[in-house]
């Protein structure tokens, strides 16, 4: 367990760094990236399926999650367990956000407003031109810099090599 806690640990303090991993129910893949992740004071953000989650709660925990990363910069870890998948576009959303750092067309314009508020003094002290799409690149830096993805998914069935296949990232 001390050695799997030292890896979760190095992966997710490093730049970019995402987790995938696997295991049988029970061998304790999300309590060890708790773990790991408090030991690197990083908040773990996970999601609460009940019988009426769907998409549009989805959505919005991920803008949440978005928000906290990118525009608090707040050092933060996504555990997310393939028991959670109610819908595929679950893990459509979350290859978006490993591959691109954003999900196309999850901010709405009212969203935008305080993002470009909390990134324009950054861009002023970096000596960047505050424009718009300087502002949200500066936002997708920032999720990417502070958000660290662990997905704990178990290897047995189908379903596993599905997803690897429809979603590579």
């Amino acid at each position: 367990a001390m050695q799997h806690v030292t890896r979760i640990s190095r992966v997710i303090r490093l730049p970019l760094g995402n987790a995938l991993l696997l295991g049988v129910g029970g061998s304790g893949r999300k309590s060890l990236t708790r773990l790991a992740s408090s030991i690197a004071d990083f908040t773990t953000f996970t999601i609460e399926i009940t019988k009426s989650y769907r998409l549009i709660e989805w959505r919005e925990d991920l803008k949440t999650l978005l928000l906290k990363a990118g525009m608090d910069g707040k050092k933060m870890v996504f555990l997310f367990d393939d028991a959670q998948i109610v819908d595929e576009t679950f893990v459509e959303d979350i290859n978006n956000v490993l591959n691109a750092g954003e999900v196309p067309n999850l901010m709405k314009d009212e969203d935008l407003g305080p993002i470009f508020d909390k990134m324009t003094p950054i861009l002023v002290q970096k000596q960047i031109p505050s424009t718009k799409l300087n502002l949200y690149n500066m936002f997708v830096s920032r999720v990417k810099e502070n958000l660290h993805l662990v997905l704990a998914f178990s290897p047995i069935g189908d379903a596993f090599r599905n997803r690897l296949r429809n979603f590579p990232s």
